[in-house]
């Protein structure tokens, strides 16, 4: 799993620590683990879940400035967050998701990859927004909604002139 992992990244443009590799090795073995419990996510070979949630979910870093507040509204199994975080550990992360189980999920996945700084929340997205209305730099989430409907629930999240 180690060079797959590797040479995937560097074929996509991304050369990762040997720490960076060993937690998207915990992250992909936790995840298929527990996706029998929690159904988490229907993709599972290593070459796809390399490819279509790893390097999927990092491909917005680019854009993202040093430090960033960044929140992941529906979150799920942690895509885009999570690789986000691991790739660029200078973010500053929420993952939010409506269901509790996924959000247990989620915080004993950080746990294994000693990611401490990461905020987890269980909440829907309307109504979270309340209490974090224009507070995060970058609002990024996969596979939650249409574009109309997920702009809807992201743009009052970031700050006036900032991205999702």
């Amino acid at each position: 799993m180690k060079e797959l992992i590797k040479n995937t990244f560097i074929n996509y443009g991304y050369s990762l620590s040997d720490k960076q590799i060993r937690q998207f090795e915990i992250f992909y073995q936790f995840l298929v683990e527990e996706n029998k419990k929690y159904n988490l996510t229907a993709i599972t070979e290593p070459e796809e879940v390399v490819v279509k949630h790893f390097i999927d979910s990092i491909l917005p870093e680019k854009v993202i400035k040093q430090g960033s507040t960044v929140i992941d509204v529906g979150t799920g199994a942690g895509f885009p967050g999570v690789p986000l975080k691991i790739l660029r550990p200078d973010i500053k992360l929420t993952l939010l998701d409506s269901l509790q189980k996924r959000i247990n999920f989620l915080e004993q996945l950080l746990f294994k990859l000693d990611i401490n700084d990461v905020i987890t929340t269980h909440s829907r997205a309307e109504d979270y927004v309340k209490n974090k209305r224009e507070f995060f730099d970058f609002a990024v989430s996969r596979a939650v909604a249409q574009i109309p409907t997920l702009a809807e629930y992201l743009l009052p999240y970031v700050k006036v002139g900032v991205r999702f």
